[in-house]
């Protein structure tokens, strides 16, 4: 695999919401998932179609601003994934792609 292939997620939130600050995004690819902080990370996958969904536990609810979309990664490419939070936390997040 080429070095250059992947999927870079930028997650962010309406800044006002500073409530989000102590949340972490929990970030999941083809069912796979991790948890990392708000801002931009990276992940090496092979070329093709993946699905990436997006959420943060709050209070009670393991899944707020749930999202996802499904993306293709082409060889030697990065495909972007923004992830964007509204004020209210039982929305779903704006989730978009390049």
């Amino acid at each position: 695999m080429n070095e250059d292939t992947g999927i870079e997620v930028t997650t962010g939130f309406f800044p006002l919401a500073i409530f989000l600050f102590f949340c972490t995004p929990v970030i999941e690819i083809d069912g796979h998932s991790s948890r990392h902080r708000w801002g931009t990370c990276a992940f090496d996958v092979d070329p093709g179609s993946h699905h990436v969904r997006i959420w943060f536990p709050y209070l009670f609810w393991t899944r707020c601003g749930e999202a996802g979309i499904d993306v293709t990664v082409v060889p030697g490419r990065t495909t972007r994934v923004r992830f964007y939070m509204p004020p209210l936390v039982f929305l779903p997040g704006s989730i978009s792609a390049d």
